[in-house]
């Protein structure tokens, strides 16, 4: 795999902004199926390396293994199962050292994700990563070429999606709400050039949604896109071999709707909440519900204020002020926290 810096740098590169439940795995696999579309896991490299690499433009062998190295080591995800192995990237980086700059670099990194998948036609990078909507104006700094596409659902579906999955710590309507709401406020970041994508109808009418974000990222629809069954389950046996089996077996439920044809079945399930946490959620909501086109039948109700402050600034804390607070941390300083987890986290 090696890329001239001219086939490098024509790449485009685009971000999906989004909550965790609200279809962007089904989405990314749909979009992988497209031959020149990468939809890469979710790593926030780039945002993270920036400030040391920014303005790197002549890399070492040694500056190279670093690199790889500290990516390694911050990754998020299961790198044996998304990720090419290491002694194949530092090699390949090694091959482009000549031509390499942070955008290269960056890409580059790109390209080694979902290694199964041919690159030789990639011309666009769709980025899922669900930390980015608290990060907007640093990634407009630093790709301003970028667009984004927003993928929202209802709340109140959302808050059932997470409880049934035990996302984000709490289960506690209110909680849910304002990490919802704080999420989709940062919209006012985003410039002109972002399209809006509602789970509802992603999954109502995939083909329309998903020929309007490739007319959005100016890329060809491509009707494989839409067979997606056996897919995942297909790219998990190729992987299985270097992978835990009990990763495996915990990804293959997570994601056990990944197989199936996208189903509406999960729309309006928020009917089973109780009618005062539904209240509540509208009332915290409203103007992004309104915003959003989401219908509002029944009344709002205000939370009381010990509710309101507690909640909001736990979810405040859980996201939106613990990912400034790391962002802005050292290089070098999140590895050791990295180091610190990964020790704490052995038998």
């Amino acid at each position: 795999m090696t890329f001239s810096k001219e086939k490098l740098d024509a790449i485009e590169l685009h971000f999906i902004l989004c909550t965790e439940r609200t279809g962007s795995s089904l989405l990314s696999l749909m979009l992988n199926l497209n031959s020149t579309i990468l939809c890469p896991s979710e790593e926030p490299f780039a945002l993270y390396f920036w400030n040391t690499y920014k303005n790197k433009t002549n890399w070492e062998e040694k500056e190279i293994i670093n690199y790889v190295n500290s990516f390694f080591m911050l990754a998020e995800k299961n790198t044996d199962l998304y990720f090419s192995k290491k002694n194949i990237f530092i090699e390949n980086l090694l091959n482009h050292k000549s031509i390499l700059n942070f955008e290269r670099i960056v890409k580059l990194t790109y390209l080694h994700f979902i290694d199964v998948k041919d690159k030789s036609s990639i011309t666009h990078i769709v980025d899922k990563q669900i930390k980015y909507f608290f990060h907007i104006p640093e990634l407009r700094k630093l790709f301003p070429n970028s667009k984004f596409v927003v993928l929202v659902r209802d709340v109140r579906d959302n808050i059932i999606s997470k409880q049934n999955r035990k996302l984000n710590g709490r289960s506690n309507p209110l909680f849910l709400s304002y990490l919802w709401r704080d999420t989709y406020r940062n919209i006012k970041h985003l410039p002109t050039n972002y399209t809006l994508v509602k789970y509802e109808d992603f999954v109502s009418q995939p083909r329309v949604e998903l020929e309007k974000i490739c007319t959005f990222l100016s890329v060809d629809f491509q009707e494989k896109m839409l067979e997606t069954e056996g897919v995942f389950a297909s790219f998990i046996a190729q992987k299985e071999e270097d992978v835990n089996p009990e990763f495996i077996k915990h990804l293959k439920d997570f994601h056990s709707g990944l197989d199936r044809k996208p189903s509406d079945s999960k729309i309006g399930q928020y009917e089973k909440m109780n009618s005062t946490e539904i209240s509540e959620v509208n009332w915290i909501c409203k103007n992004e519900l309104s915003i959003f086109g989401y219908q509002q039948t029944e009344e709002t109700k205000v939370p009381n204020l010990l509710k309101r402050l507690y909640y909001s600034f736990l979810a405040k804390c859980y996201r939106k002020w613990l990912l400034e607070l790391y962002r802005n941390i050292p290089l070098s300083i999140k590895k050791l926290i990295k180091k610190m987890k990964i020790k704490s986290n052995k038998p």
